[in-house]
């Protein structure tokens, strides 16, 4: 039976029916479709978004000042710098646990849960979800949420400030970070990579939004990782979280739901427009990195009359939904923590040693539910690894180092071998099949 609320029937001495109190008790709940006014601490750390009812957004400024307020006011809460951005605005990311956060050494051997919150510019509901979602992480007395966050350590990271001020999809120069996520050209995406190659989170949810239009309509839509190369069982468990976890809690608050990229007519899929396999994107990259994760989208534009007349309403809407979307992850992490733990595990394994005996099939092109149609898409004979200059490796060693990704140096440069748990990436960036390669590197039959 689909999962409606964030149980945590894996804590022995916690119930599915004590976090849905706990949720619904949270301060400034968004079960409300008005901002109600709460007692002490949690109504002086209301964001300005509440304060107006959702009448105006938070800008850059005012979202600092938040976070600085947060980290002031509880113990639970740290704020850091974890880059710079293009225009040298400070990229930073939010961390909550109990009594107080976990160092990331410490945190990455438990469990982590990771926000990538409103990656474009201008897509602001999911930077509203996230400050409201730590802000009630923060205050809340609830027994079922402290437990919650004395095992878990939840990050939140909005990486694009320069398109957040600017309201703009990109970031200072234009380019959209979420495409960049195997280059990693932009200060932006490599500030991120960073984090999820040190902290090691067992769950991602990338917040996004999207324009509906006719046969695509639905208030709130998710995705999980489509790449063909990610771990059948990762892909399997974010699955599992977008359909059973987040979009099943998202329907609880009485919304529509669908799965993102597929216009849909009497509830059937019939087409689909976006939601691809490309490994330079996130949600994909996510899972290329043994990570559970899924993309959620709310509707931008109204979907119904009532929303079609009131604007404040239809962007409380949208907030809820990111809200609710991020508590049905938290609930697939809490619920599965030793599965989710097990199977990246496993993943890394299993890449590492595919690797090493050129087992299975590397592809370039398709997704999960699409074979490539071309002989380039795809590679039955795996290579060993990938011979690179000394040059490349000049020039890409800041990047592979961020990727996770080894190297062995010989006469000619360096080889990569395909026997690591990046294996995975590896093709993807070095391969001239690999439409969204990085260098074009020589791939190798025989390796040291």
């Amino acid at each position: 039976m689909p999962r409606t609320v964030a149980g945590v029937s894996s804590l022995s001495d916690t119930s599915a029916e004590e976090l849905k109190r706990a949720l619904e008790e949270a301060p400034t709940s968004l079960k409300d479709s008005s901002v109600r006014a709460t007692a002490g601490k949690a109504r002086d750390l209301r964001t300005p978004f509440e304060i107006s009812n959702g009448a105006a957004w938070t800008s850059v400024a005012e979202a600092r000042r938040f976070n600085q307020r947060l980290d002031e006011s509880s113990p639970r809460v740290k704020v850091e710098r974890i880059g710079t951005s293009g225009a040298k605005q400070p990229i930073q990311m939010l961390s909550v646990g109990y009594p107080e956060p976990k160092p990331v050494s410490e945190a990455a051997r438990g469990s982590v849960i990771l926000f990538n919150c409103s990656i474009h510019g201008d897509e602001p509901s999911g930077r509203e979800g996230c400050m409201q979602l730590a802000r009630d992480m923060s205050t809340t007395t609830n027994p079922s949420w402290i437990r919650l966050l004395k095992e878990t350590t939840v990050l939140f990271t909005t990486i694009n400030p320069d398109g957040w001020q600017a309201d703009t999809r990109g970031n200072a120069a234009g380019i959209d970070i979420n495409r960049d996520f195997l280059a990693l050209a932009t200060p932006e995406a490599r500030a991120l990579a960073k984090v999820m190659r040190d902290w090691k989170p067992d769950v991602l949810n990338d917040l996004h939004e999207f324009g509906p239009r006719e046969f695509y309509d639905a208030q709130v839509l998710a995705l999980w990782p489509r790449n063909r190369n990610v771990d059948p069982q990762i892909h399997a468990l974010s699955k599992t979280m977008v359909n059973d976890y987040s979009l099943a809690q998202v329907a609880s608050d009485g919304y529509t739901t669908s799965i993102y990229g597929q216009l849909v007519k009497d509830g059937v899929p019939f087409q689909q427009i976006a939601g691809d396999g490309q490994g330079r994107i996130l949600r994909n990259y996510a899972g290329l990195q043994h990570i559970t994760g899924q993309l959620t989208e709310t509707a931008a534009d109204a979907v119904t009359p009532e929303e079609e007349s009131d604007v404040t309403l239809l962007n409380r809407r949208r907030v809820v939904g990111q809200y609710d979307s991020a508590v049905g992850s938290v609930s697939m992490l809490i619920e599965n923590r030793q599965t989710l733990a097990q199977a990246s595990v496993d993943a890394a394994s299993k890449a590492a040693q595919a690797g090493a005996e050129r087992s299975g099939v590397v592809y370039f092109d398709g997704q999960d539910d699409m074979v490539p149609t071309t002989p380039e898409g795809a590679e039955p004979h795996p290579m060993c690894g990938y011979q690179l200059s000394a040059t490349q490796l000049t020039e890409l060693r800041p990047v592979l180092e961020l990727h996770g990704i080894t190297w062995k140096r010989n006469r000619d440069g360096a080889i990569v071998t395909m026997a690591q748990p990046a294996k995975t990436l590896i093709p993807l960036i070095f391969d001239a099949r690999a439409p969204f390669n990085v260098s074009e590197a020589a791939p190798l039959d025989t390796c040291p």
